[in-house]
């Protein structure tokens, strides 16, 4: 039945082929298992370019997660500070010839994390293995993991146990609100507090 008035001609069921339709929108990954080799051929030719050091690259800092939500989680950084470089008795210049990263922004807002990298990188100098530009290797192994030095991540698995006897007893329900109870009551409970010594001195008196 056609179009009355002089209106603009429903042309919609036009664009669903061709040029214009599903093909220039949807791209076809049809070369999947091929990229992966190329991946492969190219992570192997790098490793026998830059041998016998690490394929990882440069050994990098343990520092936090930035805000509250994250910062009880670990993770590589960019680089080591330069007061941590100096504490373990290594100049800049030499850490960027030794495969050691150096972030010169970074900045240590806590002992904790100081000692942390200084020992990090005391480690990594004790298994450093140095060789002459144009000296032969010998019979040098490469590190092939993809960090150099890995975080030790702690096993948080916990293992089922038989309920004990005292754990049966215990209200944990009850122990939560006196504690929530607790917690509410410490301003009101202290200025009661502070009142009768007040009333006591002016009976003393």
């Amino acid at each position: 039945m056609p179009l009355k008035g002089n209106n603009v001609i429903a042309n919609v069921h036009c664009k669903k082929h061709g040029d214009f339709g599903w093909s220039s929108r949807v791209k076809c990954h049809l070369n999947q298992a091929g990229k992966k080799k190329s991946r492969r051929v190219a992570r192997n030719k790098k490793a026998a370019t830059i041998a016998p050091r690490p394929v990882a690259g440069a050994v990098r800092p343990v520092v936090r997660c930035p805000t509250f939500k994250y910062n009880t989680k670990v993770k590589y950084g960019r680089g080591f500070t330069l007061e941590e470089l100096k504490q373990a008795g290594i100049s800049r210049k030499e850490a960027s010839t030794i495969g050691i990263s150096v972030d010169h922004r970074r900045s240590n807002k806590s002992v904790e994390s100081l000692q942390i990298n200084v020992q990090r990188l005391k480690e990594y100098k004790g298994k450093l293995v140095i060789i002459k530009k144009n000296a032969d290797a010998g019979p040098v192994a490469q590190l092939i993991s993809s960090h150099v030095l890995p975080i030790a991540r702690p096993d948080r698995r916990v293992k089922s146990r038989a309920v004990t006897e005292a754990e049966k007893k215990s209200n944990v329900f009850r122990e939560m609100r006196i504690a929530r109870a607790d917690a509410r009551q410490v301003g009101i409970r202290q200025r009661k507090a502070d009142e009768k010594i007040a009333e006591a001195k002016l009976k003393a008196k």
